[in-house]
């Protein structure tokens, strides 16, 4: 059993260095830094209190940009830090890291890194989110940079034909009472990169992000569908996420009492210019 072990973890090492054109000391370096991340971070919400995981957290945020940095990074994957999301770009442009720290009153703090890849045989950039969201309404506020990030942990990239943004889809919780779901153009401009965009058609043709506010107690759909998904409108891939509504008419405007309808879906689809709005969307998969 032993040596059956011991020959998976070499034919995955051979594997990553074939893949990702790292060399096998560079593998090496990144095996070891991942173990001691992936320990640093574990110990993130063991501090008894706030002051104690904010320092936890800043000791990981630290030494992760600095392996980052590092020739070579670009490629390496990081799987196996699972309180982090790492998404790569469809195209391979950038990648973005996110992740949270609990903390009291059921309140949490994001964090984050831009990661851009190697040039001219330079490292890696790697440009931090700074996590603003006790200065910011996210419902309204417009494009937004890296020292005034509206912090979330995202979980997918989005990039349609035709776009000259991405979209990314991320998670947030705000307050005890409710949690958010966001829908967040992003862009990099001259190497800097920006949050917010008026891409979306109405009834958000005004806002430079979309965001859902619900219950804590209850949990919301907000998904990709990259297969096609039938509506009135036509045949397209689209972001497909719940309806929600409140708990009853006259919690109108009280976002901690909404819930997502039962079996109704809602959609936006790119129509080559904007987010087009889609209501009542049929989810199940058309007929071939």
């Amino acid at each position: 059993m032993y040596k059956h072990s011991c020959l998976i973890a070499v034919l995955v090492m051979l594997q990553l260095t074939q893949s990702y054109g790292i060399g096998s000391a560079d593998s090496l370096y990144f095996s070891n830094a991942e173990d001691t991340l992936a320990m640093m971070a574990g110990r993130i919400p063991e501090a008894p209190d706030d002051k104690g995981r904010m320092q936890n957290h800043h000791a990981f945020a630290d030494y992760f940009e600095e392996v980052l940095k590092h020739d070579d990074a670009f490629s390496y994957p990081f799987d196996s830090l699972p309180t982090v999301s790492l998404l790569y770009a469809p195209d391979n442009t950038f990648r973005i890291a996110t992740w949270y720290v609990p903390l009291s009153g059921q309140r949490f703090y994001y964090a984050g890194f831009v990661q851009l890849p190697p040039a001219d045989n330079a490292p890696p950039e790697v440009i931090s989110l700074q996590d603003a969201t006790g200065g910011i309404n996210g419902k309204e506020a417009g494009q937004l940079g890296v020292e005034s990030w509206y912090g979330a942990y995202y979980y997918e990239v989005i990039q349609a034909d035709g776009m000259d943004h991405y979209i990314l889809l991320g998670w947030k919780g705000d307050n005890p009472h409710s949690r958010l779901r966001v829908i967040e153009p992003f862009s990099i401009q001259d190497g800097v990169p920006a949050f917010g965009q008026q891409v979306f058609g109405e009834p958000w043709d005004d806002k430079w992000r979309v965001v859902f506010e619900y219950s804590a107690r209850v949990s919301m759909s907000l998904v990709f569908e990259e297969d096609r998904v039938r509506t009135s409108a036509g045949v397209f891939p689209m972001i497909v996420f719940d309806r929600l509504e409140p708990s009853h008419r006259s919690l109108q405007g009280h976002y901690r009492f909404y819930k997502p309808e039962v079996n109704i879906f809602d959609g936006l689809y790119f129509d080559g210019s904007i987010w087009r709005f889609v209501g009542d969307v049929d989810v199940r998969m058309p007929e071939q």
